[in-house]
C-alpha cells in the first residue's frame, strides 16, 4: 500500500497542534497527534501502534488536515436542539399508542414504533420525533414496548383465545 501523503505544516500549525495535544479539550489532541507522528515519518502502522486508533480514522484524520489544515481535525459544536417533549405531548403519544390504529385510520392491526412516529409527525404533535424518543416516552408512561413477530399458526398462550375475543369486542 502506499504511504500516507501529508503536506508540509507550517510552524503556526505545528505550535497549534502541540498546544492541542497538550490541551485536549476538543477532543482534538490525539488527532494532532497523529498529523505530528506522521508529519516526523512515521507510517499508519507505526502510528496506530502509538495512538491505538485504526488505520482508516488515522488517514482520514491527516486528509482531512491536508484539505482543511487544523479546522478539519477540530470537533464541530452541533447548534441542533432536540425538541422539547412537553407533558401534553407525551400524553396524546400515550393516547394514540393505547388507541387501535385503525380506529385511527392507519392499516396497521397495531402500532410499531415507527409507525407511531409517522402518525405523530403526520399529525402534526411534533415536527419530528424518533422512535427512540417513543420508546422512551411510552416505557416513561408505564407501557412496555415489545418487538413485534410474525406468529404462524396459532399462538403457545393459554389465554390466546380470551385475548382475541377481547380485542375484537374492542373494535
Amino acid at each position: 500500500m502506499q504511504p500516507t501523503y501529508i503536506r508540509d505544516i507550517t510552524e503556526d500549525e505545528k505550535n497549534n497542534l502541540y498546544d492541542m495535544m497538550d490541551n485536549d479539550a476538543e477532543e482534538a489532541g490525539y488527532r494532532a497527534k497523529i498529523i505530528l507522528l506522521r508529519s516526523e515519518g512515521y507510517t499508519v502502522a507505526e502510528i496506530r501502534r502509538q495512538t491505538n486508533h485504526h488505520d482508516n480514522n488515522i488517514r482520514k484524520w491527516i486528509h482531512r488536515f491536508n484539505d482543511y489544515g487544523i479546522d478539519g481535525i477540530v470537533s464541530r459544536r452541533h447548534n441542533h436542539t432536540a425538541p422539547k417533549i412537553t407533558d401534553d405531548i407525551e400524553k396524546q403519544i400515550v393516547l394514540i399508542a393505547s388507541t387501535n390504529p385503525r380506529k385511527l385510520g392507519v392499516k396497521f392491526s397495531a402500532w410499531s414504533l415507527r409507525v407511531l412516529v409517522g402518525y405523530v409527525v403526520e399529525k402534526k404533535i411534533v415536527d419530528s420525533i424518533s422512535h427512540a424518543e417513543i420508546r422512551n416516552v411510552l416505557l416513561k408512561h408505564g407501557i412496555e414496548w415489545r418487538h413485534s413477530k410474525t406468529v404462524l399458526g396459532k399462538s403457545r398462550d393459554p389465554e390466546y383465545d380470551l385475548k382475541k375475543a377481547h380485542r375484537r369486542a374492542e373494535e
